[in-house]
């Protein structure tokens, strides 16, 4: 499990004081996820937490891309404490984001695919899931469903995708041991602009929509 950092305050420190030593390792965080992004399998790490930290620095600094600068001020040049306290949230949401480490992405995603995997037999990698989850459409596709049947319906594509992929001729008609979770995987292979629609091309969506549907 990777190690939280500590965003207590430390004892005599204030606010200011706070907040620097917050967006300095927030800010290394940020440099390291831009060269892993560098690196094979994880390409896609800057689209998950390093986003949103841009986005949230977008918000306080033009055209910035470091938490680390000088602190808000108001006209008569005394710190801004509420902007400060604002950024401050911004920072620390960032560095308790599991996705703003190497470490957090692996452990977390890998500790999900493998209990997705266990359970449904599916054969799901981190960085499916990692992609998946951090995309938004889980935290959608939960509040509608449930986390149990998004995870039912993503085993059923996945077992879709290795029949399909594997040729598998089997003309006898399956039973349906969870009808909610197959009308769910079908709905998300359908709904454009998600994660899972993404994933496959339009002729791959045909053969798990038509395995699906048999």
């Amino acid at each position: 499990m990777a190690k939280q950092y500590d965003l207590s305050y430390k004892p005599g420190e204030d606010a200011l004081q706070y907040y620097k030593r917050l967006a300095k390792v927030a800010d290394q965080r940020l440099v390291r996820l831009e060269k892993l992004a560098e690196t094979p399998n994880f390409e896609n790490v800057t689209a998950y937490a390093y986003a949103r930290a841009q986005r949230d620095i977008s918000r306080y600094t033009e055209g910035g891309h470091r938490f680390n600068t000088k602190p808000p001020l108001n006209q008569d040049g005394t710190v801004n404490t509420r902007l400060l306290n604002e950024k401050i949230a911004d920072i620390k949401t960032f560095i308790s984001s599991v996705s703003s480490t190497k470490a957090g992405i692996i452990s977390t995603y890998q500790k999900r695919a493998k209990t997705l995997n266990d359970k449904y037999g599916t054969a799901y990698s981190w960085e499916d899931l990692a992609d998946y989850f951090q995309s938004g459409d889980f935290e959608k596709h939960k509040k509608d469903y449930g986390s149990e049947t998004i995870f039912k319906a993503l085993g059923k594509i996945k077992r879709a995708e290795n029949k399909v992929l594997n040729d598998i001729d089997n003309n006898t008609k399956r039973q349906i041991s969870d009808k909610v979770a197959l009308d769910v995987a079908i709905k998300m292979l359908k709904t454009q602009n998600t994660h899972v629609y993404k994933m496959y091309t339009k002729e791959e969506r045909q053969l798990l929509l038509d395995e699906l549907e048999r």
